[in-house]
């Protein structure tokens, strides 16, 4: 997938420590994607080094030609934003 990052999301990206891989791993292949806000949020779990797992947002929009990344996080509350309806 083509995406630029926006301003926010490149802070977002450094002020929390997410490697880009992590995040380009969780655009090529989301386990889910869900609709928030007029955007697309692609998320995925990963295992991180302290082997505990996580769950990547990164809220798109994808009304542009090259789909920006709004902003992006990780959070450890997988449940609360796991959707059973509507995976990808």
């Amino acid at each position: 997938m083509q995406f630029s990052l926006s301003q926010h999301a490149q802070g977002e990206l450094q002020k929390r420590r997410i490697p880009i891989h992590i995040l380009e791993l969780i655009l090529e292949y989301p386990e889910q994607i869900l609709e928030e806000d007029g955007l697309k949020v692609y998320q995925g779990t990963f295992k991180a080094n302290n082997d505990k797992t996580y769950l990547l947002r990164a809220y798109i929009n994808d009304l542009v030609q090259h789909n920006i990344i709004v902003t992006v996080y990780v959070t450890s509350k997988i449940k609360k934003y796991w959707r059973l309806d509507n995976g990808s």
